[in-house]
């Protein structure tokens, strides 16, 4: 198991199950703009990389197709 993970190493399969569907339960419900300094800063350099580089990024469409999902 992956040291990061190394605090629920000691929960069952479905135990572990339940927490990432809770994590997600919980992740869902925020409806927040994200406001972590980190988090701000990545984003940044995200959409200036995006701006620089306008023919390389993909579209939605690109993407779900390149996944095989119909949207």
């Amino acid at each position: 198991m992956k040291p990061n993970l190394q605090p629920v190493a000691h929960l069952g399969r479905f135990e572990r199950l339940q927490l990432v569907e809770d994590l997600w339960d919980e992740f869902a419900a925020e409806t927040g703009m994200e406001t972590r300094p980190d988090v701000l800063d990545e984003l940044e350099r995200r959409a200036v990389w995006r701006d620089s580089h306008p023919a390389q990024g993909k579209g939605l469409a690109q993407i779900a197709q390149a996944l095989g999902v119909s949207l």
